[in-house]
């Protein structure tokens, strides 16, 4: 999967870019103050760019992931604008370079994921570290009386028919491709 996204051309990444924001800005009620967790694309990550254009028009606050512990594959969700401060991690991934301005995951509004592959019940294939899926592990909980929305952003093609997830694996809500929004079916979680 992740060499057939990489054989995407910069146009059509363009193209899809654009898509993505026009399904977000059709299904999405993104108004001034709702939290956005979005992220810088690494490689041939899905694009984000017209999403956070997007967002920061409407006034959405948006938040992106920064590594706090390599070692443990700790991330955080850090405040981020045009005039934040960017630095690379040790895996090459831009992120803020600020160690303050943390969201708790519970106050965002909607949480926007990279993947590799995606299926019709949620399960995500991510890049492997399992940054996201131990940031978001605690929303497994019933107790949890408020959770983003997780949203995976893909192409088309991502979408396979089955992911056979691990217990510790979270799914999305839905993904956004550039045909539309795929609302995810009812699924049972792994038990843990």
């Amino acid at each position: 999967m992740r060499a057939r996204r990489r054989q995407v051309t910069a146009s059509e990444r363009r193209i899809a870019a654009d898509a993505f924001a026009r399904i977000v800005n059709r299904t999405l009620l993104l108004r001034p103050g709702k939290r956005i967790a979005v992220y810088q694309a690494v490689g041939s990550e899905a694009d984000m760019s017209a999403v956070i254009y997007l967002a920061r028009a409407r006034g959405c606050r948006l938040y992106l992931p920064r590594v706090t512990d390599h070692r443990s594959g700790r991330m955080q969700f850090v405040a981020y604008d045009a005039s934040t401060p960017m630095r690379r991690n040790a895996f090459g991934i831009v992120e803020p370079a600020a160690t303050t301005g943390f969201v708790r995951v519970r106050d965002l509004d909607i949480v926007f994921l990279p993947l590799v592959a995606f299926d019709a019940s949620g399960w995500r294939l991510g890049s492997g570290a399992g940054f996201y899926d131990r940031k978001l592990q605690h929303l497994r909980s019933d107790r949890c009386w408020r959770r983003p929305r997780l949203i995976g952003i893909a192409y088309d093609f991502q979408r396979v028919p089955q992911l056979v997830p691990h217990r510790w694996d979270i799914p999305c809500d839905a993904v956004i491709t550039a045909s539309g929004m795929q609302r995810s079916r009812i699924r049972q979680l792994p038990q843990l």
